[in-house]
């Protein structure tokens, strides 16, 4: 059986990506799970349908789905500022009992302003086990991985917690991929393994959402926590700014393109000594430095500016004693006093 979801947005709406603003109307939160503009759930909320939240009440508790609830795909934390969605993906299994192969699927990915994030692993779980994950790397060209399980006759060498190709084994995601399919097979059908592993088992996992255990061999859940990033369009911020075009940028006040991101797209960011969705007019907002409790802020009086912060000294004293400054120094009036 093959699952594919296909999450893509409609030609027409990205014409011109600067022209949606958020409304105060709109819907921030589903479930457990809160979100803002790019993201929304009905339009003039989103930027576009590529970013659209669906909020399903069905059932008496909201549950949120990325895109429309035909997907089927939940989402399960956001996070704005770090570009990131989490959300629970199909996991590819591919069994087996005397008479042969019974059951298989072929889980499958395709994303338009998303990308699938490097911070996850690709796990797969068996003990006559071979699984690859193939895709796009930003429609530009295929890039694949993979790894092989095998526990051969010593089972007592699977060890809970260890997934280094004994019952389980792990590899890094490519970088850049936009879309991707597992795809699950065996060496020897689980041929003298079925009481033990009848099924091998392949996903796309988030960073410290899965430990091995023995007892995956045996039975194992059909979706898992994983991570995707997204960005604004499909050029960079020097792309854009090239094009003396910088009036598309979502960027809102006191925020700024994000130089670090290399692409495909763009991503905002609030300044230093800002904090807030950068996506927002006025939502990135002065941070108060001196309401911290770390005393590295300042040794003496703290005074706060507009997106900084300012360290005086006291009576008798000059410079500052900002963390990395060079702090304050008697004046020198006030030394020779001392010596005299």
């Amino acid at each position: 059986m093959h699952l594919q979801i296909l999450l893509a947005a409609a030609a027409a709406a990205m014409a011109f990506l600067g022209s949606a603003t958020a409304q105060d109307s709109c819907e921030t939160s589903c479930g457990n799970v809160t979100y803002a503009f790019p993201f929304g759930s009905e339009e003039g909320c989103y930027l576009d349908p590529g970013f659209q939240v669906t909020c399903d009440r069905s059932s008496g508790e909201p549950i949120p789905f990325f895109g429309n609830s035909t997907t089927n795909i939940v989402i399960t934390n956001m996070s704005t500022s770090e570009s990131e969605m989490e959300i629970m993906m199909y996991v590819a299994h591919d069994c087996y009992n005397t008479s042969g192969p019974v059951d298989n699927t072929v889980p499958s990915l395709s994303l338009t302003y998303f990308r699938i994030s490097t911070k996850n692993r690709f796990v797969a779980i068996g003990c006559d086990t071979y699984a690859y994950i193939s895709g796009d790397r930003g429609g530009e060209y295929q890039d694949g991985t993979g790894c092989t399980s095998i526990c051969g006759s010593n089972t007592s060498s699977i060890t809970d917690e260890s997934c280094s190709g004994v019952g389980c084994c792990q590899v890094a995601i490519p970088q850049g991929m936009s879309s991707f399919e597992i795809t699950l097979s065996s060496y020897r059908n689980h041929t003298d393994l079925l009481e033990l592993n009848p099924c091998s088992y392949g996903f796309v996992v988030a960073p410290g959402k899965f430990n091995f255990s023995t007892n995956n061999l045996h039975r194992f859940g059909s979706k898992m926590p994983m991570l995707l990033e997204w960005a604004i369009g499909n050029e960079t911020c020097d792309q854009i700014a090239s094009k003396d075009d910088v009036d598309k940028l979502l960027c809102k006040e006191n925020s700024e393109c994000d130089k670090d991101y290399g692409g495909p797209g763009y991503r905002c960011r609030c300044k230093p000594g800002y904090d807030g969705n950068p996506y927002i007019q006025h939502s990135c907002k002065n941070i108060n430095e001196c309401e911290r409790k770390d005393p590295s802020v300042c040794q003496h009086e703290c005074v706060d500016l507009d997106g900084d912060y300012e360290c005086r000294c006291p009576k008798g004293y000059s410079g500052g004693d900002k963390k990395d400054g060079r702090g304050c120094i008697a004046d020198e009036s006030l030394v020779l006093h001392i010596v005299v």
